[in-house]
């Protein structure tokens, strides 16, 4: 009996061991030995535009995310291509700028990334040198009011692959998570008075709402706490240009929620040079370094597009005069005809409160607000 007993026992071992040693390949699917891609995600983008008359401090202003499965440390270096659009009038791409891998690097906590970052900047004059220095380029050798320059880039990573725009797919090129589509388009707009927009100006919170309600969840006056906040003070503030930034960025300190803090965003003229008209006033994702906890920060975030209520149904006139009582566009705007330099001028910004460090408005601390506010000189 014993040695029937001990018979079994061994013929078990080996079974155990004949299964462990089987070859991986045996696997239906063999995740640990999988290639695995890379994507650079287009973290946060300064703007929108690129200010004919400044060239030098004007272009493709933007924060990247390398992304693969060693946080980022795969990449050997990302390449930055141009090309120029003038109507139907497409020119060759040409080489602009190479951002090695070591440029980027962690960031720093308290952000919950886990891959590596890099600001780029490649300037509209570097472009145009680029682009005028390649001969059969069919680039007609300036820029004009209304052409486009594309940028396309590309990552190489350090075993030789490399990922753009023509081998990804849309999981990945979409999203406001992924964002991912190495495609990057700028529109030449002639910025027509320089140093404009600058000085000290009044700012009031007259609007915030909730992106995620409609005018019929407040239909009566009965609307929640956080709806009534104000979370940036009447107060005065100072306009500039940042240093070092854009000739199309401004910047100014101001208190919001009980803490001084700087916000910035960028003026984006109108498609027409025709005055007056409305241009945009562009919130690209940025910390506002104020804390709502030991690990988390508050980030603001541009609005979609679009307004709260509507002409046919508007909401109505509430007791809290900070809820809009009609039709208010959720994104800031500008009159192009105005410096702001002159008493009277104003121009109204849009950010969305609250929103997470990839611009999700996911209500990171509290609930995400839509807070409208307005600049007077």
């Amino acid at each position: 009996m014993k040695f029937r007993k001990y018979t079994l026992l061994t013929a078990f071992l080996l079974a155990v061991v004949v299964i462990g040693c089987r070859d991986k390949d045996l696997y239906p699917l063999p995740y640990d030995d999988r290639e695995v891609g890379a994507y650079m995600r287009l973290y946060s983008l300064t703007s929108n535009i690129i200010d004919l008359n400044d060239l030098a401090n004007s272009g493709l202003d933007a924060t990247f995310e390398a992304v693969d499965d060693n946080g980022g440390n795969n990449l050997q270096e990302f390449r930055i291509f141009v090309s120029h659009r003038r109507s139907t009038a497409l020119s060759k791409e040409v080489l602009v700028k190479t951002i090695p891998g070591s440029a980027f690097t962690k960031v720093p906590e308290p952000t919950f990334s886990e891959y590596t970052r890099a600001k780029v900047r490649v300037s509209a004059a570097e472009s145009l040198t680029a682009l005028a220095s390649s001969q059969n380029s069919g680039f007609p050798g300036a820029f004009a009011n209304a052409d486009q320059l594309t940028y396309r880039g590309v990552m190489v990573l350090k075993d030789g692959r490399e990922f753009t725009s023509t081998n990804t797919t849309p999981n990945i090129t979409g999203g406001q998570f992924y964002s991912a589509s190495f495609l990057y388009t700028l529109t030449i707009r002639n910025q027509t008075t320089a140093n404009s927009w600058i000085g000290q100006y009044s700012l009031a919170q007259t609007a915030i709402w909730s992106p995620n309600h409609s005018p019929a969840l407040h239909a009566t006056p009965q609307f929640p706490a956080y709806l009534a906040e104000r979370l940036f003070p009447n107060q005065t503030v100072t306009l500039s240009i940042p240093a070092g930034g854009l000739s199309t960025e401004r910047q100014f300190t101001v208190n919001y929620k009980g803490q001084n803090v700087t916000l910035r965003f960028n003026l984006e003229p109108a498609p027409t040079a025709a005055a007056p008209t409305t241009g945009s006033v562009f919130i690209p994702l940025q910390n506002s370094t104020v804390d709502c906890s030991s690990e988390r920060e508050l980030y603001w975030t541009m609005p979609t597009a679009g307004s709260f209520g509507s002409t046919a149904s508007p909401p109505p006139a509430y007791t809290n005069t900070l809820l809009p009582g009609g039709v208010t566009a959720n994104q800031g705007s500008y009159n192009t005809s105005q410096n702001g330099l002159a008493v009277g001028n104003s121009l109204s910004i849009g950010l969305d409160d609250d929103a997470d460090e990839y611009g999700r408005r996911n209500g990171y601390c509290t609930w995400t607000r839509r807070v409208r506010l307005t600049l007077t000189r």
